[in-house]
């Protein structure tokens, strides 16, 4: 509901490394706890690659489409675990079969998520050999950069090189710089992104536009104390030493550290947004002000909440610049992307808007009150942009022989009610929205209808 009623149609799902799918049997548990944070309930064992997903989900009623993408890091999951270092030769055969079978069913792209372990793990000639796989049968590569502050430039540089060596298309996702001190570095990124499509790269990035993203708690922990999965870390949390080893990492903040991928540990702009009943209390408080309430330091807060929950927090991070959105907007190759979930207004905790007003937002405020962007510029990077992006040849355009895939809203009212502080709000202003030709919502109200279909891409023979 919190999608429809802002004009969405199409989902694209599997985003910054996590998928559903493939599930080894011998490290489906990893994976499902890798993932715990998107579950929603899923009932493992249904499925066990990306077309048993694909079919299972067919069966369900959706209100809208969805399409899919492979994860990179559940790829890794299923054929490596949590283990260190470059895979094996057979690992790496091992992880392109899985990219392909998820391609042959349907798949879209491939999506890496570099900041979470274990994808934090690997070394960019590992991406680059799973991208190949994925250009052969016409996909994109999308990436949640392995950093987005103090290395932002060399990351997003990592992502360009990824894309030029495998000659596969690359998608940006949720393009931002995270901390004050790193603001200033979009306009070098920008500069790369369009250096790069001069030299013949096809290159777009997506966004959302608020100043704070959403990541689960465990984010802050150095990569090397995620190996071997959650079991592994509340152990290590549960050991003084290794404990006290994490902690110190955490709280140093060394300069190589930072440069190695360990997130900036700001607790001020930490909140608590969702967890078990026994967080109910602390959600919508900074981890500043949960320490307080414990009477213990952030940094042991972190630590204490992982163990006790077995990392089932999600958090809302500030720290982004209000400037660099509208400079990433106004950029001919973003497009407008939430980076959120479907939810209900019932549903508890304090998530991030963006799942209830990431597109009423620009409509109405970004164009309609600060005309950042024109109407007709932000519908192109809501519709058409995306669905090239995806290469769908029926949807993302009003025209004879497309998807009736519509919405009608009203550019004077359209607006986003969402906020940090009471985030389930509907979107307003959405007046009709149609998928598949059936009406979904009617006069703003959901009509409960259910004509969405997982898409599938189309893919002739492989290439190369």
């Amino acid at each position: 509901m919190s999608m429809t009623m802002q004009g969405v149609t199409t989902q694209v799902a599997g985003n910054c490394g996590f998928s559903p799918f493939p599930v080894d049997g011998r490290r489906g548990d990893l994976l499902r706890e890798y993932t715990a944070f998107l579950d929603g309930g899923l009932p493992w064992g249904a499925w066990s690659d990306a077309d048993g997903f694909m079919t299972f989900v067919s069966g369900l009623p959706l209100a809208v489409n969805l399409a899919c993408q492979v994860g990179h890091g559940s790829v890794r999951i299923a054929a490596m675990g949590f283990e260190e270092g470059p895979p094996s030769r057979s690992q790496m055969e091992e992880m392109k079969g899985f990219v392909a079978a998820a391609m042959i069913a349907g798949a879209y792209g491939m999506s890496s998520g570099l900041t979470y372990a274990p994808a934090s793990l690997a070394e960019t000639a590992e991406l680059v050999e799973l991208a190949k796989v994925v250009g052969k049968y016409g996909g994109f590569y999308s990436t949640h950069l392995r950093n987005e502050a103090i290395t932002l430039v060399e990351a997003l540089g990592e992502a360009l090189r990824i894309g030029s060596d495998a000659d596969v298309p690359v998608q940006v996702s949720h393009h931002k710089a995270m901390g004050r001190a790193n603001w200033h570095k979009v306009a070098t990124t920008l500069e790369m992104v369009d250096q790069a499509v001069v030299l013949g790269q096809d290159v777009t990035l997506d966004q959302y536009p608020y100043t704070a993203s959403s990541t689960g708690l465990v984010a802050l922990l150095p990569a090397w104390s995620l190996s071997g999965g959650i079991d592994q870390v509340v152990r290590r949390l549960s050991t003084p030493a290794e404990r006290e080893k994490i902690r110190n990492q955490i709280v140093l903040q060394s300069p190589a550290d930072l440069m190695g991928g360990l997130r900036e540990f700001a607790p001020d702009e930490v909140v608590l947004a969702d967890g078990p009943s026994s967080l109910e209390r602390y959600i919508g408080m900074t981890l500043t002000e949960v320490a307080a309430a414990r009477q213990e330091l952030p940094v042991d807060t972190v630590l204490d909440l992982i163990t006790e929950t077995r990392g089932e927090v999600l958090t809302v991070v500030h720290g982004q610049s209000e400037e660099n959105i509208q400079k990433i907007m106004k950029h001919g190759r973003s497009m407008i992307a939430s980076d959120g979930w479907t939810l209900s207004p019932t549903a508890g905790g304090r998530p991030h808007p963006r799942s209830y007003g990431t597109f009423s937002r620009v409509l109405g405020s970004y164009v309609r009150e600060e005309h950042v962007l024109r109407l007709e510029e932000a519908v192109r990077k809501m519709t058409s942009l995306p669905a090239r992006r995806l290469g769908f040849r029926d949807r993302g355009l009003i025209r004879e022989g497309h998807a009736a895939d519509l919405v009608l809203f009203d550019p004077a009212s359209v607006s986003d009610r969402a906020t940090f502080e009471d985030p389930h709000q509907l979107s307003v202003g959405v007046q009709m929205v149609v998928v598949n030709g059936v009406v979904v919502v009617e006069g703003g109200v959901d009509t409960g209808a259910a004509p969405g279909r997982v898409l599938r891409k189309k893919v002739g023979a492989a290439r190369g």
